[in-house]
């Protein structure tokens, strides 16, 4: 009995001159295990690492000059980003908004009024995005345009296009990524083979705006493919799909090409 209490005693001693930085990481573990137990998933997303925000036609902004001359009221002003990717500024008329991080278009616009003030300044601010929306086209069964969630991946858009459609390249397919105002990233995806063997990074997520395109048979040289769905005559992409309004492709570059590892 008296062995007990000498170790107990002993217990609570060390448990009191504990420092709290080791109690609360004690704790912090035991919180990961309970959640681990009961099936929570406990994550943290490194924000630093996610790519900027890059304007598109549709986005609203609000343009703000500053208090204007004896007045402590800052002058804004509204622009809705046109079809075309442009707004129109006072005094420098229209200005490529479309494609540009939200910084990039500061700077622009800095530069463009500095002709016309002396040491202009303007904070941009997105109040308002464009539709939420990736586009599934090729052989699938019902081709459209399908609300894109926070996780949405390949797998989801081809679900929610109902499947691949009788004769599709289910190994050849081509996902379209819009990266600035003339670039496209293209990643060719051998889904069904890289699905079946358990190769789920072929499951890759979609940004909005991303194009899924599923050809009825393999497309051979991806570059020239592209350049001939993105040509200036083609009005169908150029018009009707969010996000790619009047998009003319000037810089084709390859994203992961995803194969089942026996694939050659």
């Amino acid at each position: 009995m008296n062995r007990y209490w000498i170790s107990a005693s002993c217990l609570m001693l060390l448990v009191a001159l504990a420092p709290a930085s080791v109690l609360a990481a004690a704790r912090a573990a035991g919180e990961d295990s309970v959640a681990a137990l009961s099936g929570i998933a406990t994550t943290t997303e490194d924000w630093s690492l996610v790519p900027e925000y890059r304007i598109v036609p549709g986005d609203k902004l609000i343009l703000n000059f500053g208090p204007a001359p004896a007045s402590t009221a800052d002058i804004l002003r509204e622009a809705r980003v046109r079809p075309d990717g442009r707004i129109s500024v006072f005094p420098v008329g229209d200005v490529v908004a479309a494609g540009r991080t939200v910084r990039e278009l500061e700077a622009a616009l800095v530069e463009l009024m500095a002709a016309e003030f002396k040491q202009p300044r303007v904070v941009v601010e997105l109040v308002e995005v464009a539709g939420n929306q990736v586009h599934v086209l090729g052989a699938v069964n019902n081709a459209g345009s399908y609300p894109a969630g926070p996780f949405m991946t390949l797998s989801h858009a081809i679900t929610n296009a109902g499947g691949f459609a009788e004769g599709a390249a289910r190994n050849s397919v081509l996902v379209f990524h819009r990266d600035g105002a003339r670039n496209v990233r293209v990643t060719r995806v051998a889904f069904d083979r890289a699905i079946t063997s358990g190769k789920l990074e072929a499951d890759i997520p979609l940004s909005r705006f991303d194009i899924v395109f599923v050809p009825r048979s393999t497309i051979g040289n991806v570059e020239i493919f592209t350049r001939q769905i993105f040509g200036s005559g083609n009005l169908i992409v150029n018009t009707m799909l969010t996000g790619w309004e009047l998009f003319n492709v000037e810089k084709v570059y390859g994203g992961r090409i995803v194969r089942n590892p026996t694939t050659p």
